[in-house]
C-alpha cells in the first residue's frame, strides 16, 4: 500500500512540476514575441517623428520639389510598416500582458497622425495622385463584412501604388481621437470608408473604390 502511494505521489509531483515548466515556457515565448512587438511599434513611431519633421521642415524652410519627394518616400516607407506592426500586434491579444491595450492605442494614435500626415504632404506638395483612404472596421466583435472590405482594400493598395489605407477601429471608445474622426467624417456603421473627404458607409467593391481613388496601376 505504501508503495502505491509512493506511487501516485511521485506522479503526482511529476505531473506538478510538468504543469510549471509549461506554463513557464509559454509565459517565456510570450514575453519574447511581447518584446518583439513593443520593438515593432518603437521603429514605427520612430518612423513617425522622422515624418513629423520632415513635415515641419517643409512648412518652414522648403517646399522643392527634391524635399516633397524625400517627405513622400518617408511616408510610403512607414505606411508599409503599418500593416505588419497590426499583425504582430494582435498576435498577443489574449495573453498575460497587461500592455497590449496601452500598445494598440499607441499603434492606432500613430495610425492616425499618419493619415494627417499624408493629408498634409498632398496639401502642401500639390500631389493629386497620392490618395489616402480611412477604413473604420469593428474589432472587439464578428465583423465578417469588415474581414471582407478590409481583403477589399488589401487586393487594392496591391494593384494602386498611390493609395495610401489607414485602418481605425470604430469600436475602441478609449481613444478620444477616434472618436473625433468619426464625429468629423459623421461614422455610425461598419464599414465605412473616407474617400477624399467623402464617407461611404457601406461595402465597396474593388472597382469602385479604384474608380473613385484615380488609380495609378503599377
Amino acid at each position: 500500500m505504501e508503495v502505491k502511494q509512493t506511487v501516485f505521489a511521485k506522479a503526482a509531483i511529476a505531473l506538478v512540476v510538468l504543469f510549471a515548466l509549461s506554463i513557464y515556457a509559454g509565459y517565456a515565448i510570450e514575453s519574447e514575441n511581447y518584446s518583439k512587438t513593443e520593438g515593432r511599434i518603437n521603429e514605427f513611431q520612430n518612423e513617425l517623428e522622422n515624418a513629423m519633421l520632415f513635415s515641419l521642415f517643409i512648412q518652414t524652410y522648403d517646399h522643392s520639389d527634391s524635399m516633397c519627394t524625400v517627405f513622400k518616400d518617408q511616408i510610403a516607407e512607414s505606411t508599409l510598416q503599418t500593416r505588419d506592426v497590426y499583425i504582430a500586434l494582435e498576435a498577443s491579444r489574449g495573453g498575460v500582458f497587461t500592455q497590449y491595450e496601452t500598445l494598440r492605442r499607441e499603434y492606432f494614435l500613430a495610425n492616425m497622425r499618419f493619415y494627417l500626415l499624408a493629408s498634409q504632404y498632398k496639401r502642401e506638395c500639390n500631389d493629386s495622385d497620392l490618395e489616402p483612404i480611412l477604413f473604420f472596421y469593428t474589432s472587439n466583435s464578428d465583423c465578417p463584412v469588415c474581414a471582407a472590405q478590409g481583403k477589399v482594400l488589401d487586393s487594392v493598395v496591391a494593384e494602386c501604388p498611390n493609395i495610401r489605407v489607414y485602418a481605425l477601429p470604430a469600436d475602441v471608445e478609449q481613444v478620444s481621437m477616434i472618436k473625433a474622426f468619426k464625429a468629423y467624417y459623421g461614422v455610425n456603421v461598419t464599414p465605412s470608408i473616407v474617400i477624399k473627404d467623402v464617407t461611404y458607409s457601406k461595402p465597396m467593391a474593388k472597382d469602385e473604390i479604384e474608380q473613385k481613388i484615380g488609380c495609378i496601376v503599377k
